[in-house]
């Protein structure tokens, strides 16, 4: 899932609980309605982005409505939407939110993945992209494994170049 897509549902479920509060700034109140009018004038022919809309309006504090927008955003191709994403960040800058920074939240064994990534389990260890050299782990219990690189220069194994 694109990161843009993550933005685009973190900046609805926090316009909607902000709009849930007292205090919450007309700015922040006027960018979510913007932003919420341009998903379903946008996408009112599919029904899984508007209805995951409004299932996370009802409580946007629930992590899982919000994914269930973002899975629903990336289906329907909203990371091409340049207007819905300036929109979201707008929602987000009016928040005080940095804009382009990720929203991570831990589940479970304390893992976190963000963008696409891996994230390891209680206890295990999770590598991707251009991992060079041998890695080292050691559980505490006196084992460790060794999983031996091949050194690589720019993507390619140094023995091609």
């Amino acid at each position: 899932m694109e990161p843009v897509i993550t933005t685009i549902a973190a900046a609805v479920a926090l316009g909607a609980a902000a709009g849930l509060k007292d205090t919450a700034s007309k700015a922040v109140v006027d960018a979510y309605a913007g932003l919420k009018t341009l998903i379903q004038d946008r996408y009112k022919k599919n029904e899984d982005v508007t209805d995951a809309v409004d299932y996370l309006v009802k409580k946007p504090e629930a992590e899982g409505r919000q994914q269930e927008l973002a899975k629903a955003l990336d289906g329907a191709g909203a990371d091409k939407d340049a207007e819905l994403v300036q929109a979201a960040e707008a929602v987000l800058a009016a928040a005080g939110e940095p804009v382009g920074t990720y929203h991570a939240v831990q589940h479970g064994s304390g893992a976190i993945a963000q963008n696409g990534s891996t994230a390891a389990g209680a206890g295990g260890v999770a590598l991707g992209g251009n991992v060079q050299g041998n890695v080292f782990t050691h559980n505490g219990g006196g084992d460790q494994n060794i999983a031996q690189g091949t050194k690589q220069v720019n993507g390619m194994p140094a023995d091609k170049k």
